[in-house]
């Protein structure tokens, strides 16, 4: 079983819960890239091979750029 966890654009304060084995998976299947965000996991920072349990928190922060 694909455990379900909970994800929070935080820029957009929009929340989506997605079935997920690890961070890179979170990507995959909400179809965003893995360049554009600094991951955290319960208040960590990750990489995307990060597993994932039920129930875990993942917050996604847009990076920007700029001059």
């Amino acid at each position: 079983m694909i455990d379900m966890v909970n994800v929070v654009f935080l820029r957009d304060k929009k929340n989506v819960e997605v079935e997920a084995k690890d961070v890179s998976e979170v990507f995959s299947k909400l179809e965003i890239l893995k360049e554009q965000y600094v991951v955290m996991k319960n208040g960590k920072i990750v990489c995307e091979d990060e597993e994932l349990k039920d129930e875990d928190t993942v917050q996604l922060f847009t990076v920007s750029s700029g001059g």
